[in-house]
């Protein structure tokens, strides 16, 4: 199928849900070649990815991936799960913003998210360029990302929050990865990854490479039974809400979806440089996201309490961006923030020694 999906899609003829669920089964079981497999990618991105093309996929590599069961008190929220009287589990993935090279911006948001009190679930994988990655940093920050599904379940009930590393959260894409890395563009599956969606979440907070993508990609999270959602782009920093410039938001929740622009002055921030938001090497990304959590102040914790107060806004938890912002200052300023880290770190490391001690006393 994949060489007929081809061949129609160069012509710029848009495939069926049938079609693309097809395609996307000979990918996930290895069926296709890497030539097949980056000539489609490829084409589909030049035609432009509709949002049925977007959902039949979607739905392939979730049927594949692992699940993370989190109790049937949590509505599953990922960023788009959420029982606000309850508990609610977000997930800021984002897509990969390749060429920005901006510090992880999502990676700082979700701790200080969680700091707040919002369960949170956040998708990642090690970086497909020379950029940091969200796993890169994870692990400089001394986080263990080797958890199996049980202990995952354990961590967000237990600290408030894990992040899903990609190779412990089994899809079908491993191979994919090295093809990405070749074509060197944004496709589909920079699309797909937010949507993977391990836990089951149901509130989103999605960041996207394109404008013309925000509502786009909220029609798909609408019609994937997300209950609620955020989809941005921001200027200079793409698939984060920017302090450099305006953000697009296109927002969908009770039925009803609505787009509209953003900018750092209308919350008090002053507006930044991207300069003044670069990231580094994992060790440099650390160090900024320490600073954050421990309270300073400057375009970088502006960038993360815009992203963090999104979060807060889409979850139900803050009636809108300003009150947003306070509770995500708050989270940081009270050191909530900084210790939901610590705790996450002496957690995982802690289900790492006994996954160690369980596999030498099986060599025994």
């Amino acid at each position: 199928m994949i060489k007929e999906a081809i061949g129609k899609v160069v012509l710029t003829a848009d495939l069926t849900g049938v079609e693309m669920e097809e395609v996307m089964r000979e990918i996930t079981m290895r069926s296709a070649s890497t030539a097949q497999i980056a000539s489609f990618i490829t084409a589909l991105r030049m035609k432009g990815e509709t949002p049925e093309e977007i959902m039949a996929a979607a739905r392939v590599i979730k049927d594949k991936a692992s699940v993370i069961n989190v109790g049937d008190d949590v509505v599953c929220l990922d960023r788009e799960e959420i029982t606000v009287e309850r508990e609610t589990i977000l997930s800021t993935t984002k897509g990969l913003a390749e060429g920005t090279n901006i510090f992880n911006v999502s990676t700082a948001t979700a701790l200080v998210v969680a700091g707040g009190g919002l369960k949170v679930a956040k998708y990642g994988r090690s970086s497909a360029s020379p950029l940091c990655g969200c796993a890169d940093v994870l692990e400089a920050l001394g986080i263990n990302l080797y958890m199996t599904s049980t202990q995952l379940e354990r961590c967000i009930k237990e600290v408030g929050i894990c992040f899903l590393y990609e190779p412990s959260v089994q899809n079908g894409l491993e191979h994919i990865i090295a093809i990405r890395k070749k074509i060197g563009i944004r496709t589909i599956f920079n699309l797909l990854d937010p949507l993977i969606n391990p836990a089951g979440a149901r509130i989103q907070v999605l960041g996207v490479y394109e404008p013309n993508l925000t509502e786009t990609m909220a029609s798909v999270l609408k019609n994937l039974r997300i209950k609620r959602a955020l989809v941005v782009h921001g200027e200079d920093t793409l698939d984060e809400i920017s302090i450099t410039g305006k953000t697009k938001v296109t927002e969908f929740k009770d039925g009803g979806m609505k787009s509209y622009f953003i900018k750092p002055e209308d919350f008090g921030m002053k507006r930044g440089k991207l300069a003044e938001i670069r990231g580094g090497t994992r060790k440099q990304n650390a160090e900024i996201i320490l600073e954050i959590l421990r309270g300073s102040r400057g375009p970088r914790r502006d960038i993360t309490v815009l992203n963090a107060a999104a979060a807060f806004v889409i979850a139900g938890k803050a009636k809108d961006f300003v009150e947003g912002v306070e509770l995500a200052n708050r989270s940081i300023d009270s050191g909530k923030a900084f210790n939901t880290l610590e705790r996450l770190v002496e957690f995982t490391n802690a289900e790492r020694k006994y996954l160690i001690k369980a596999y030498e006393g099986e060599m025994e």
